[in-house]
């Protein structure tokens, strides 16, 4: 009888030890939905940003971002107040190779900050999917000495895949948690009609750094990016950075305007 009391308690003990097991594999796997606000109908992407690093003094409004289609050529030498830099290669965990180089460039400006590929290919949680994202990207900024402070830029785009409106709320939201987290501020980068098709045209309570498009003329650029500040664009607010792509004797860089204070937008070198 005590021998098989003891089967019957060492049988229930293995098979209550198998529930919790699955459970938590179930759990990591398939985490539960995240709690979205909602503003006016749409969903509300929001983390609660770190301390942000404020500056001493005022720099320039103007900027560059480069990435890895820039590895191959140089790098601009006009002045401009900050530089943008693109960690990976097109997509998420996908390495920019020529980014130490470009970062040490962006350095020499008053202030710089980094922008990362999004993506959900659909096939695990977005939960998961965007811890993930946010691992490999404080991986990244640990390995090139990137502190806590600087911001963090995502950029959401068509030309990467995404799966459904409401996965991408998730995912993003996730994402800028866990970045935030960790002690980095961060903000959304899209083009609007990227946005609208991605998100359901989400509401944010985050910066946004909105993409105005192709120009061939510089100062039509700087003259719409100052107009665009004052509008409405995407997340439901007027933007805090706009973005130009201009092509001059054949070479093409993405411009950009700061619209007003730059604390948490970028952070200063100096």
């Amino acid at each position: 009888m005590r021998r098989f009391f003891g089967f019957v308690v060492t049988a229930g003990a293995l098979a209550l030890a198998g529930l919790v097991g699955y459970s938590l594999v179930t759990s990591w796997l398939y985490p539960e939905p995240l709690t979205i606000e909602t503003v006016d109908g749409r969903a509300l992407i929001t983390a609660t940003q770190p301390e942000l690093i404020p500056f001493s003094q005022p720099i320039d409004n103007s900027g560059y971002d480069v990435s890895y289609p820039q590895c191959k050529g140089g790098l601009p030498e006009k002045f401009v107040g900050f530089a943008i830099v693109g960690l990976n290669g097109g997509k998420p965990f996908a390495e920019n190779k020529c980014f130490s180089k470009q970062w040490q460039w962006a350095l020499t400006h008053d202030a710089v900050a980094v922008y990362i590929n999004t993506a959900d290919p659909g096939n695990e949680s977005p939960i998961r999917y965007g811890k993930k994202i946010a691992n490999d990207t404080l991986e990244r900024l640990n390995k090139y000495a990137i502190a806590p402070g600087t911001p963090i830029w995502l950029d959401v785009e068509t030309y990467n895949t995404w799966t459904s409106p409401d996965r991408s709320v998730q995912l993003l939201t996730e994402l800028a948690t866990a970045l935030t987290a960790a002690g980095y501020p961060v903000g959304i980068y899209a083009p609007p009609a990227h946005w609208l098709e991605i998100t359901g045209n989400a509401n944010l309570a985050l910066p946004t750094w909105l993409a105005l498009g192709p120009y061939t003329d510089i100062s039509a650029g700087v003259a719409d990016s100052k107009a665009a500040c004052l509008q409405g664009s995407f997340g439901g607010k007027t933007p805090d950075l706009v973005q130009f792509v201009a092509t001059v004797n054949g070479v093409t860089l993405d411009r950009n305007i700061m619209c007003g204070d730059p604390t948490g937008l970028v952070a200063p070198t100096k």
